[in-house]
């Protein structure tokens, strides 16, 4: 059974945790009216090109995900935010998303959730904020500073297998800090999430409500390695890991590469990067495939050690800008299926056969997706319990197979039945329908009813049935 809360334990010893924060006087993010969730997505994929800034200790010690590190190593005595925002808008880049804190744990601002940031460290006698020098630095510019934050947290052993309400307090408090105290964010990534713990162990239907709640007009997207929109608003392709916006997508997404080849330090900078893209790599390779796919490009540069862009970089942004134009005649994105803006997270599931935990468990990588697959003939069943009566069930979700980052035709389910239930006994038809065996995502609207018990039925199915993830949501 899959929990919807896991019991407290001792918390480790490497680091004090703290208070939550009250919100700073007149920081509040909230003042602009909250806009529909698809014009929030057409917005952002007009964008096109942004600067991804991974910069944290591992510019200076550490490997990936190592935990307790030094972070008195951390100096960036050159650190200029604005250099890094000239470059950007220099390549025609409209907005930025900086690391704020990294599978390792180190924060990158003043947080009160714990000592491992730069409020702790000799750097500017630890007054330093390099997220605020960063949202100040491109909103002067006119650019969107997007934020990215882990999390997956080694040193505070946020992760599968070890969470407890006292470390999601502290993601909670941190992921406030953020959208609280630095102005409108427009996206905020989510790493060390659905691939490392999944969105049922630390529940998605918690984390997005806290995001909304706090920013109705932050965007939400995680590194979930599906080409669907499963529980986020934007899609999210890693390219390194071969993740790349297939022919005819017609999502809102977007695509994350490295500006260097060779060296780094994982996506930090290291003195042996090199391998710079060309202009034409950028340009024709990325801009230009990805523009049409309603796929925005989101290019790593890593600032060094003295906190600035190297100027290889620099010139190589400078020369893109010159070359590059955003395609004016794109016609806007294509409207959306409906879209689960209100989810909810099943504390367990049953089914008819196999193990209906990989159907809920939310938790996908690369070369690791838990699926559902029943054995036997057809019809099987699967029930989701969502914990107590929600009012508005009216919303259900199935995402297909999946390997290496793509869907398959194969065990799609064509033929459905979907029932629901208040006490678990008695289940009402809710919606019945087909679908075809494309390997997208399919979402069926039903209702709204009131629900505690989802109960799906694969009636008909192209082979041998599989499904990666089942989610739920109210609607109006």
């Amino acid at each position: 059974m899959v929990l919807a809360t896991v019991l407290a334990s001792p918390l480790p010893a490497c680091c004090a945790h703290r208070e939550p924060p009250s919100p700073a006087a007149g920081t509040h993010s909230q003042s602009a009216p909250a806009k529909p969730l698809e014009q929030l997505q057409r917005d952002f994929v007009d964008l096109r090109f942004g600067m991804f800034l991974h910069f944290g200790i591992l510019t200076y010690t550490g490997s990936w995900s190592k935990p307790n590190l030094d972070i008195k190593q951390f100096n960036p005595i050159g650190l200029d935010p604005g250099q890094w925002a000239d470059a950007a808008v220099a390549a025609k880049m409209k907005y930025g998303v900086l690391t704020t804190h990294h599978h390792d744990g180190f924060a990158l601002w003043p947080s009160r959730a714990s000592d491992f940031n730069v409020g702790h460290i000799p750097w500017r006698n630890g007054q330093g904020d390099v997220v605020r020098e960063y949202v100040d630095a491109f909103r002067s510019r006119g650019l969107l500073p997007g934020l990215y934050y882990s999390i997956w947290d080694t040193t505070e052993d946020v992760s599968a297998g070890h969470l407890t309400p006292a470390k999601l307090a502290y993601v909670k408090t941190q992921l406030t800090e953020l959208l609280t105290n630095y102005g409108p964010i427009p996206i905020l990534i989510i790493d060390g999430w659905s691939w490392q713990m999944g969105h049922s162990a630390m529940a998605y239907q918690e984390i997005r409500g806290l995001v909304k709640s706090l920013q109705p007009n932050c965007l939400l997207t995680d590194h979930a390695h599906l080409a669907d929109p499963w529980d986020m608003d934007i899609v999210n392709f890693e390219e390194p890991r071969g993740g790349w916006a297939p022919a005819g997508n017609t999502y809102p997404a977007q695509q994350e590469q490295k500006v260097n080849a060779t060296g780094g330090n994982d996506w930090f900078w290291a003195p042996d990067v090199g391998g710079l893209m060309t202009v034409s790599d950028v340009v024709s390779k990325h801009l230009e495939d990805l523009e049409p796919k309603w796929t925005n490009f989101l290019l790593n540069c890593p600032p060094n050690r003295d906190g600035k862009l190297a100027p290889a970089i620099v010139k190589l942004l400078q020369d893109v800008g010159a070359a590059w134009t955003p395609n004016g005649a794109r016609p806007p994105l294509p409207a959306q299926p409906p879209q689960n803006e209100r989810p909810y997270t099943p504390v367990s599931a049953t089914a008819s056969s196999d193990d209906a935990n990989a159907a809920i468990d939310g938790k996908n990588d690369t070369d690791f997706i838990s699926m559902w697959q029943p054995t036997g003939a057809l019809p099987q069943t699967i029930t989701l319990d969502l914990g107590r009566v929600q009012p508005d069930v009216g919303w259900l979700g199935v995402v297909p197979r999946y390997h290496h980052e793509a869907s398959s035709k194969d065990g799609n389910v064509t033929s459905y039945r979907i029932a629901t239930s208040a006490d678990g006994d008695t289940f009402s038809e809710a919606s019945v329908g087909t679908w075809p065996a494309d390997g997208r995502m399919k979402v069926a609207t039903f209702g709204p009813v009131p629900a505690r018990y989802v109960r799906f039925e694969i009636r008909a199915a192209n082979g041998k049935p599989a499904i990666t993830e089942i989610t739920v949501g109210g609607r109006p």
